[in-house]
């Protein structure tokens, strides 16, 4: 733990972040919390700029990870762009700091509501998936008297991610066009008064940890370029979408330094072969910023032996943390007081569904009831997707940052909870 998280420590039999000590953040905000290490944010920002140092780059952090202020806030500090799939998600992107033409909006079906936010907002880039998508956006961009700067999206046929429902760049999936297509689309882009096409764009998956996928990837990409090139047009723009992984369980992981060497190599001998100039690049890095800067504290109501299971019944469910249920993610689970002896637990939440299931029969130090445990490298695809389902409050958070613990989001209260009802 102490050599893949360096902020995560025990100190005299008590876990901490950064010597912070977790039980008593727990006292102070209660349970279920979710608890993020700015720092270290912004440690594994640095980590990815400094690995793009050669080239011209827009780390467009992609906000489905974890959209939190104190998040968007930080990094937009430290010059990140952002990656967004709606208008408000453009919103949030702008009252968090980040320049316009540093905002780039995907996603496979945008309202006319979220294109007409992206052209007034002159955001540096739209990611196109479809001919319809292309002359809605001509349209909407013509009525605006504006330019809209525009990327093809490609489908590869590349299936990558550590699981099917995090698949992205397959044929059979949703998104992008193929490969044949983008070039046509990308030459009748050029010929539209109201449009600029400036990128091709790809995004294979999530939690990919082989670099060949992503030399494949740029390959591809490049490919397409040089048949656009041909046509008399040019590609200055490459964007490589996101999906490396991280290592939720001790399983290998490439870093974003190796992923930097092996896609500016293809990328740049190709262009330079080909009389081109190196193209600016735009990734959507996510999951690899925040994952392991946060944990998630629950509180274990009851100790229960059903069958030849012993289960640890917590106060937090899926609708907290839904990526076990959900895409049968593992995390490692640990006691924020250790005790003595080990005993073998299933560890489940209070949600009326089997689902609810956060670690099946792993070994534990002894756990009594009333005791903590941190589910660790919850910061990406927690508190984002977490939900009121079963009328529970979505949890509060907090952060630390420059050794202080302060409040980022309240936990939900029934009001609130209510609040939009009209009944």
């Amino acid at each position: 733990m102490e050599k893949r998280r360096p902020h995560i420590f025990y100190v005299d039999g008590e876990l901490t972040i950064r010597g912070i000590k977790l039980s008593d953040i727990a006292s102070a905000y209660g349970t279920p919390l979710y608890v993020i290490d700015l720092d270290r944010v912004v440690e594994r920002y640095d980590e990815v700029a400094s690995s793009f140092r050669s080239v011209k780059i827009n780390i467009a952090y992609a906000y489905k990870a974890n959209s939190l202020l104190a998040v968007t806030k930080t990094l937009a500090m430290r010059g990140s762009g952002a990656t967004v799939v709606s208008s408000y998600g453009i919103k949030v992107a702008k009252i968090s700091g980040v320049e316009s033409p540093k905002i780039v909006l995907d996603g496979p079906s945008k309202s006319d509501d979220d294109i007409e936010e992206a052209i007034s907002s002159e955001i540096g880039l739209i990611n196109v998936e479809s001919r319809d998508e292309l002359d809605t956006i001509e349209k909407i961009a013509s009525r605006q008297k504006k330019k809209a700067r525009v990327g093809i999206r490609v489908n590869l046929g590349l299936r990558a991610g550590a699981h099917p429902k995090i698949m992205t760049g397959g044929r059979s999936h949703k998104f992008g066009v193929s490969e044949r297509e983008a070039v046509k689309l990308f030459a009748l882009a050029a010929k539209m008064d109201s449009i600029k096409p400036i990128a091709l764009h790809s995004h294979i998956g999530s939690q990919i940890n082989d670099l060949s996928v992503f030399r494949a990837e740029a390959a591809k990409l490049v490919s397409i370029a040089l048949e656009i090139h041909k046509k008399g047009l040019e590609v200055p723009v490459l964007d490589l979408g996101g999906g490396l992984g991280v290592s939720y369980a001790g399983e290998k992981a490439i870093s974003y330094r190796e992923f930097a060497s092996a896609v500016t190599d293809v990328i740049r001998n190709a262009y330079e072969e080909n009389g081109m100039s190196t193209p600016e690049l735009v990734i959507e890095p996510g999951r690899y910023i925040v994952a392991d800067s946060t944990v998630l504290l629950m509180r274990v109501n009851y100790v229960k032996k059903l069958g030849r299971r012993r289960w640890l019944l917590v106060d937090a469910g899926m609708n907290d943390f839904i990526r076990p249920a959900m895409y049968g993610a593992k995390h490692e689970i640990i006691p924020v007081r250790p005790r003595e002896g080990t005993e073998v637990y299933s560890i489940g939440g209070p949600v009326c569904e089997s689902s609810d299931v956060f670690a099946d029969r792993i070994k534990l130090p002894m756990v009594e009831r009333g005791d903590l445990l941190a589910l660790l490298d919850a910061g990406a695809y927690g508190i984002s997707m977490a939900s009121n389902y079963n009328i529970r409050p979505i949890p509060a958070v907090v952060v630390i940052s420059a050794g202080e613990v302060k409040l980022a989001r309240k936990r939900d209260s029934l009001e609130h909870i209510l609040a939009m009802e009209a009944w």
